[in-house]
């Protein structure tokens, strides 16, 4: 007599289904450069948003820190905010005033002084990968330059 050897049964709450829901979701809830954008204009001042970027560098970059998600990317910001904040608000001395007079004139740089803000969204992501990742960013980040 020969014995059959049966497949192993799957746990009966698992569904083709079910592993299809799994898979779109992970597919739906992975990081794009338009989600960059979004969690940055939801996150951060209105005022931030003065520089023009399609944010392919800034996802390959969360993306290798394992920032692979909408929400892990708003978790990221949300956790930072504050200081992101306070950095940006902090006076320049007079001789990055003097630089950047110079380099992108005056009226550009008396509404920066005025409002308190000094970084595009791009540069508050950056900086707030340098807070969660600190020296590991900051060596990641000097080999691409």
């Amino acid at each position: 007599m020969c014995s059959e050897t049966r497949p192993k049964e799957r746990p009966q709450n698992f569904s083709d289904e079910a592993e299809d829901k799994t898979l779109k979701r992970i597919v739906l809830n992975k990081l794009t450069t338009e989600d960059i954008y979004a969690a940055l204009l939801q996150t951060l001042p209105e005022q931030n948003d003065f520089y023009i970027n399609d944010y392919g560098e800034e996802l390959e970059e969360l993306l290798y820190f394992g920032i692979a998600t909408k929400s892990a990317l708003n978790d990221l910001i949300v956790k930072h905010r504050e200081t992101l904040l306070g950095i940006d608000a902090e006076e320049l001395d007079n001789f990055h005033i003097k630089y950047y007079k110079k380099e992108y004139g005056d009226d550009y740089v008396n509404d920066r002084i005025k409002n308190k803000f000094w970084f595009s969204y791009t540069a508050l992501l950056r900086i707030a990968m340098e807070l969660e990742f600190g020296e590991k960013y900051v060596k990641y980040a000097n080999r691409k330059k």
